[in-house]
């Protein structure tokens, strides 16, 4: 069975500290998932997931640089129009 669904997760007008408010929130909830991930694996097998430890330099990174971004347009006071869809795909 293949099948693929798009869903709209976010589709909207933000200051760009509610944007920051937004897309962090969504980032720390990555990280922390990424962060547990590891806790269990070291404790089930005494190691860490290699792209668990990818994801979250990746993630932390990312966080970085949009709390940058953010800072800067808020500075020139503008908004922030964001639309984002999530494709999820059924695989056999």
């Amino acid at each position: 069975m293949n099948e693929t669904r798009h869903f709209q997760l976010i589709d909207g007008t933000f200051t760009p500290q509610e944007a920051g408010q937004v897309l962090g929130s969504m980032v720390k909830s990555k990280i922390d998932y990424h962060t547990r991930e590891n806790h269990s694996d070291m404790e089930r097998s005494g190691g860490k997931k290699a792209h668990s430890e990818t994801r979250l330099r990746d993630l932390r990174e990312l966080n970085a640089s949009l709390r940058e971004f953010f800072e800067s347009t808020n500075a020139g006071n503008h908004n922030l129009k964001f639309s984002g869809q999530i494709t999820i795909e059924v695989l056999d």
